[in-house]
């Protein structure tokens, strides 16, 4: 709320620049950047010292053109706007602000200031898109109130604006994580639904085919509860960020339920698969969530392995923190695509018709990892296949 009501408008007396600083601190609010267009120096400055009084920023352009260079540069919340200039008269500087390809800016509010006053001259001034017509002579006090219900309008739009684009994004990733969601599950539910027809129509399996099949459901029985989980858990995080609340557990034992959860499926792919800890290395982190983000990883690599290949597992301890490497001999990871691995949705180039795959995996990890305040990466070495890296810190 304004504490000071000066009633000097002549601004001859040499003192603006103190009373714009003294006018701001005492205000303590942002009126808004008043761009003031006008070839008469006198009255631009009687303009600029009541604006300035009243708590705005003013800045001055004398011509068309260099009002043109002070609206790109500053991008004021309001331009008062005489019409007859040197360079570029204030029609065709209207008619830049209008068209302008970025609609924030073309809404900047417009006052035409201007001694050309006929109903015509209004007329074309509204048909440019001004929002406010006042032919000279002006009160000053008005200019002040018209100015700012235009600023604050414009803020009001700005905010309208940035809150539907909010609601529009967060609609789209609710549309992209259910398609995602509905064509995973609808992959595995075809397979559990083939083994077990399967299972019920051929009464004479050959030795160790019932077996498989009964992994194969239960494989793909886990993955789901997996995949629910793993939604559910980032849905909550892109919706309240935060990190996720740790309690103390042993790796080694979180690592030898995963041994046991993808041993199957390694078999099936002839890989060696394995995991190794040393058996007091104590974290103190979401474990359900490391054992989502360490599952996506195995997974992922399993998925890209060559048959007979090697998936190998090990961590390292310092004073700060436990890296935890997984180091597979696969096709490895293309140059470009490194960080891109990382975004959601995104499939590699090379694979994206030859493996079933939503692209959520990494980026799930990753969010899962710095929500519990680590980070994970792909790391760059001489080694075939894909090494990556996840940092995690360890406990007070």
């Amino acid at each position: 709320m304004e504490q000071v009501e000066a009633t000097v408008t002549d601004p001859r007396d040499g003192r603006q620049g103190d009373i714009k600083n003294r006018v701001l601190q005492i205000v303590g609010e942002d009126s808004g950047k008043i761009l003031v267009v006008e070839d008469e120096i006198e009255l631009a400055e009687v303009l600029e010292f009541n604006l300035i009084r009243k708590g705005f920023d003013v800045l001055l352009a004398h011509d068309g053109l260099e009002a043109c260079r002070l609206i790109g540069r500053e991008q004021p919340d309001l331009i008062l706007l005489d019409l007859m200039l040197p360079l570029l008269d204030g029609w065709e500087v209207c008619r830049m602000v209008r068209s302008h390809q970025d609609p924030a800016f073309r809404k900047t509010p417009i006052i035409m200031l201007s001694a050309l006053g006929s109903t015509e001259d209004r007329i074309k001034g509204y048909d440019l898109g001004a929002d406010l017509y006042l032919p000279k002579p002006y009160a000053i006090k008005e200019v002040i109130i018209k100015s700012r219900q235009l600023i604050q309008q414009h803020r009001d739009f700005l905010q309208l604006n940035q809150q539907v684009s909010s609601l529009q994004s967060w609609a789209d990733m609710q549309d992209q994580w259910q398609q995602a969601l509905f064509h995973e599950l609808r992959n595995q539910l075809t397979v559990i639904s083939g083994m077990a027809l399967h299972l019920q129509q051929d009464r004479q399996l050959p030795p160790g085919r019932t077996e498989q099949f009964a992994e194969q459901i239960s494989s793909s029985s886990h993955y789901l509860g997996a995949l629910a989980e793993n939604y559910l858990l980032v849905r909550r995080l892109e919706d309240k960020p935060g990190q996720l609340q740790g309690e103390p557990f042993l790796l080694a034992n979180l690592l030898g339920e995963l041994q046991e959860l993808f041993q199957p499926l390694a078999e099936q792919k002839s890989c060696q698969l394995k995991l190794s800890c040393d058996s007091s290395v104590l974290l103190e982190l979401h474990p359900i969530g490391l054992k989502i983000v360490l599952s996506s990883l195995i997974d992922n690599a399993l998925k890209y392995s060559m048959l007979d290949g090697h998936i190998l597992l090990s961590v390292q301890v310092d004073t700060e923190c436990v890296r935890i490497l997984l180091q597979d001999d696969g096709p490895g990871v293309d140059p470009g695509e490194r960080e891109k691995i990382f975004t959601k949705f995104y499939r590699g180039r090379d694979n994206r018709e030859k493996l079933v795959g939503s692209g959520l995996g990494l980026y799930m990890a990753r969010a899962l990892s710095e929500a519990m305040g680590g980070s994970l990466c792909l790391l760059d070495n001489d080694q075939p296949g894909c090494c990556f890296q996840l940092s995690l810190p360890r406990p007070c």
